[in-house]
């Protein structure tokens, strides 16, 4: 230990007694080009990174197109094995129940347009009927929303298809409503026509 010590302290004596003729000579220029001259020179690495990027980019872009045509796949398999055409959230949520959901909003589409012909001739009847309806609409769209961080999903499918009945139900009434009055308009119309 003692040595190693020696020498380095005779080592700095010496750098701190020449040190005037350390900084006084400056190495030639041809030094520096014989240096140069003998690194070997270093292969093209950048090139190899920037082909690998490229690689490994072109990869990404078909791994993402693979994984959409699986996506979109997924949903067409969902369409024709549950009839999912109205509402896919659910459905992808829910596949089990999606052919009901999907019946329920067929009925509900097919109910409004009915009662769309008929209230025609009484729009103020049709602003009542819409806003009953509204309200369930709001109340569906509130369960639906807590889908996905519901606790108990089973019990809120099933509060959605009952809200689902209750719509079905209530346009029903409207449109049985709708048939009575259009049966006493029509009748009240041919009793007051003139006979020939």
């Amino acid at each position: 230990m003692k040595k190693s010590s020696d020498k380095k302290d005779r080592l700095e004596r010496f750098v701190r007694d020449n040190r005037d003729g350390f900084d006084a000579f400056l190495p030639q220029d041809s030094l520096w080009d014989r240096i140069e001259s003998s690194i070997p020179s270093a292969p093209a690495e950048p090139q190899k990174k920037v082909k690998r990027l490229t690689n490994h980019y072109f990869d990404w872009r078909i791994a993402a197109g693979v994984l959409l045509a699986l996506g979109v796949g997924y949903l067409f398999y969902l369409n024709n094995e549950y009839g999912v055409t109205r509402d896919p959230g659910v459905a992808l949520k829910v596949p089990a129940y999606a052919r009901e959901f999907n019946q329920y909003n067929t009925m509900i589409d097919e109910k409004r347009s009915e009662i769309l012909k008929l209230a025609s001739n009484n729009p103020e009847l049709y602003k009542d009927f819409s806003a009953d309806l509204k309200s369930l609409e709001v109340s569906y769209q509130n369960l639906k929303s807590d889908l996905g961080n519901a606790p108990n999903q089973e019990a809120l499918i099933r509060a959605m298809i009952e809200n689902l009945q209750y719509q079905v139900d209530l346009l029903n009434r409207q449109l049985t409503i709708l048939q009575r009055i259009n049966k006493a308009t029509q009748s009240h119309e041919k009793d007051n026509s003139p006979t020939v």
